[in-house]
């Protein structure tokens, strides 16, 4: 059999694909908030419960969140992925600019990690709490919150951080052969 050699994906094939994930990401997650906003709000107002109380009220901000950094962060990919496209600026733009941002948005993941673990501790063990000492199901129903926001962020933020560090360590080679 004939093989053809995968051909190696030029720089703009990178921008291109690290941007695309960017945008499909942050579009998720804004999805995810309003999802979890309009599901919440439909518990609540079906149910009145003390559970489905705690767990929309707390399903709104956190939500709110979710909505707020998806919505800037796909805006703003759409001007840094034309900036970083830019036949005369794009490559001076990938290593002046998008680099240090890349290089800042790497070291705050380890802090964001940090973050989303605390807040998945600390749902679980409400959660526990909750249930072994018959708390008031509005604690319950914000723990469950929390632990679900959590994780959810998590998993965002570690896909996040492998496309980061991927496109990082190509640009990081492109600036060695300048």
């Amino acid at each position: 059999m004939n093989e053809m050699p995968l051909q190696e994906k030029n720089l703009q094939d990178r921008v291109r694909d690290y941007y695309r994930g960017e945008r499909v990401s942050n579009a998720l997650l804004f999805v995810l908030g309003s999802t979890a906003i309009t599901w919440t709000l439909l518990l609540y107002l079906w149910r009145h419960g003390q559970l489905s109380s705690g767990i929309f009220f707390s399903s709104v901000p956190l939500a709110g969140f979710l909505m707020a950094t998806g919505a800037y962060r796909f805006i703003r990919s759409f001007n840094r992925y034309k900036n970083a496209q830019d036949q005369i600026s794009g490559e001076a733009f990938l290593l002046q600019k998008e680099l240090p941002h890349l290089e800042g948005r790497k070291s705050r993941f380890v802090e964001k990690r940090r973050i989303n673990l605390t807040g998945l501790i600390v749902g679980f063990v409400l959660i526990g709490l909750a249930l072994s000492l018959q708390w008031n199901h509005l604690w319950l129903g914000t723990a469950i919150s929390v632990t679900i926001f959590s994780s959810l962020l998590l998993v965002f933020d570690l896909f996040g951080q492998f496309r980061t560090e991927e496109f990082l360590y190509h640009l990081n080679k492109k600036q060695q052969k300048e």
